[in-house]
C-alpha cells in the first residue's frame, strides 16, 4: 500500500460505491487510480444499487467506518462526493461528523440538478446546508457556472472553491472515421426528459428521408428504456436502443460511432461527453451546466438551444452533410480531452490537498473563527513557501485502495 506524502495525509473518499451506475462513480475510480500511487487512499461507499434495506445497511456501515477513522485521531482529508436530494442529506451527516474533529473536509459537487433541489428546500434547511458547505476546507466544482452558483446562492468564499472539470482517460489511438458510409449518432446516459432522450428521438425522426438514408442513431442507458424502445420501433430499424452497457461494450460503441448527442436540460459536466471526446467524437449538446467549458461551438462540437427540436434537427443534418466538419470537430474534441487527462487531474488534486494540509488555506482566511486546530501540522508538516515547487512523490508500485463495501470493479458507469 502506498504511504502518504509528508505534504499530504491519508485521503478518504466518501461517495457512491465504485460499481454504482453513474458519472460520480466513474470520477471516483479515475481519481483513486491516479492518486493511489502517491498517497494512502481509502474509499467508503455511502450508497450502492439495491433496495431500501440494502441502502440503509450500506450507509450505516459507512458511518461506522468513518467514526472509526475519526476516533483513530490520525491526520486525514475527507473528500466527500455529493449530488443532490438524498445524496446531499447523507453527505451533510458525514460532513458534520468530520467537522467535529481536527480532520479536513473537501466537498465535491457533482449534482446536475442541485440548483433546483436547493431552491425547493425549506428555508431553514437551505441555511443549514449552506452553513455546512461554508465550513468545508475546500470545495470542488465542475465549471465556472457552478462556481458562480455556490458563491452567490450559498455564499461560499470564492477563494475556497476549486474548479476541476471531470477527468478523462483517453485511449492511445482513435478510429479513422473518414470512410464511414453511414453516420452513426450516439446517445449515452439516463434515458429521461432531463437528458433530452425523447427530444433527440423526435429530432432525428424529423430529418429528411435523404438524410436518414445516410444515418442511424443508437441510444444506450438506463431509465425509461422500454418506453423509448416502443417509440423507436415505430420509426424504423435505423434507431437502436440498448439498456445499460458495461465498459467494454461502451468503448466498442464509442469506437463505432461518429457523433455523440446529449441535449440535456441540466448538467454538471457529463462523463458521457468527456468519454466521447476522448474517442475523438464531436459533440452536439446544449449550453447548460459545465458543458460550455469543454464543448465550444465550432471547436469541439455544436451547441443548440435547450428544448429547441428544430435546432437539434438542423445540427444533426449538418453533421451528416458535412464530413469535413465532423472530422475537424472530432480532432478538436480529442485535443481537449487529452488536456483533461486524469494524470494531470491527479497532480492538480494532490496540489489542492497539499495546500489545505499545509495551512496556506488558513492564510487566505479559509478557516473559520472557532475551528479546531490541527496539531499534526507542527509535527508532520512544514509549510512550503509559495516560490517552492510542489512535487508529488512517485511510488514504485500502485498501492491497493481499501474499499469499505463491495469488490472494486473495472467497469464504468455514466
Amino acid at each position: 500500500m502506498a504511504t502518504s506524502s509528508p505534504n499530504v495525509p491519508k485521503i478518504v473518499h466518501v461517495g457512491p460505491g465504485l460499481e454504482v451506475r453513474g458519472g460520480v462513480s466513474v470520477v471516483e475510480r479515475l481519481i483513486i487510480d491516479s492518486i493511489s500511487p502517491h498517497v494512502q487512499v481509502e474509499h467508503i461507499a455511502t450508497m450502492e444499487d439495491g433496495g431500501i434495506l440494502r441502502r440503509i445497511r450500506v450507509f450505516g456501515a459507512a458511518l461506522w467506518r468513518i467514526h472509526s477513522i475519526l476516533r483513530d485521531e490520525s491526520p486525514c482529508i475527507f473528500h466527500v462526493h455529493f449530488a443532490s436530494r438524498g445524496s446531499t442529506l447523507r453527505k451533510c451527516i458525514v460532513s458534520l461528523m468530520v467537522l467535529r474533529t481536527p480532520c479536513w473536509l473537501v466537498l465535491h459537487a457533482h449534482g446536475a440538478g442541485f440548483d433546483g433541489f436547493f431552491s425547493n428546500l425549506p428555508r431553514p434547511l437551505q441555511e443549514r446546508v449552506a452553513r455546512i458547505f461554508r465550513r468545508s476546507h475546500g470545495f470542488v466544482v465542475l465549471s465556472t457556472q457552478w462556481l458562480e452558483f455556490y458563491a452567490t446562492q450559498l455564499t461560499l468564499r470564492r477563494e475556497r472553491i476549486q474548479i476541476m472539470v471531470n477527468p478523462t482517460d483517453p485511449p492511445s489511438t482513435v478510429p479513422d472515421r473518414r470512410c464511414h458510409d453511414t453516420v452513426q449518432f450516439l446517445f449515452l446516459g439516463r434515458i429521461d426528459d432531463r437528458k433530452g432522450a425523447f427530444e433527440l428521438l423526435d429530432a432525428y425522426h424529423a430529418l429528411s428521408a435523404t438524410t436518414r438514408a445516410r444515418a442511424r442513431i443508437v441510444f444506450a442507458g438506463d431509465g425509461r428504456v422500454e418506453e423509448l424502445r416502443r417509440r423507436a420501433a415505430e420509426i424504423g430499424p435505423d434507431v437502436v436502443v440498448h439498456s445499460w452497457l458495461d465498459r467494454e461494450e461502451r468503448d466498442h460503441l464509442l469506437a463505432a460511432s461518429d457523433i455523440l448527442v446529449l441535449p440535456s436540460h441540466h448538467e454538471g459536466v457529463p462523463m458521457a461527453i468527456l468519454e466521447a471526446m476522448a474517442y475523438g467524437l464531436p459533440v452536439i449538446a446544449t449550453p447548460v451546466g459545465g458543458i460550455p467549458d469543454v464543448v465550444r461551438h465550432g471547436r469541439e462540437g455544436l451547441l443548440v438551444e435547450v428544448g429547441n427540436r428544430a435546432a437539434l434537427t438542423t445540427a444533426l443534418a449538418r453533421m451528416v452533410a458535412e464530413p469535413a466538419l465532423r472530422m475537424s470537430l472530432g480532432q478538436g474534441a480529442r485535443a481537449t480531452a487529452e488536456s483533461l487527462d486524469v494524470t494531470n487531474y491527479g497532480k492538480r488534486l494532490l496540489e489542492f490537498y497539499q495546500t489545505i494540509f499545509a495551512g496556506t488555506s488558513d492564510e487566505s482566511g479559509l478557516t473559520e473563527v472557532g475551528a479546531e486546530t490541527r496539531p499534526w501540522r507542527t509535527a508532520l508538516n512544514t509549510p512550503r513557501r509559495n516560490s517552492e515547487p510542489y512535487t508529488v512523490p512517485v511510488g514504485e508500485t500502485r498501492g491497493r485502495v481499501p474499499v469499505s463495501s463491495g469488490r472494486r470493479g473495472r467497469g464504468r458507469g455514466r
